[in-house]
């Protein structure tokens, strides 16, 4: 979910860390080495950036 908005990419990046670039009227997506485009649409602006990190294999028990 980016901006309020659900991007959908589909089951084969499931777990996978994506960059996201947010402009006025779309959201770029970039994912091993593609970009994908989506058009916004809502206008609710960025106002918390929250990422996962990875898990270390240390975490893991």
């Amino acid at each position: 979910m980016v901006c309020r908005q659900v991007v959908s990419l589909g089951r084969p990046y499931v777990g996978q860390t994506v960059t996201v670039h947010v402009s006025d009227s779309t959201l770029t997506v970039e994912l091993d080495g593609q970009v994908h485009i989506i058009q916004r649409t809502t206008d609710i602006p960025v106002r918390h950036v929250k990422a996962n990190k990875p898990y270390k294999v240390s975490d893991v028990v």
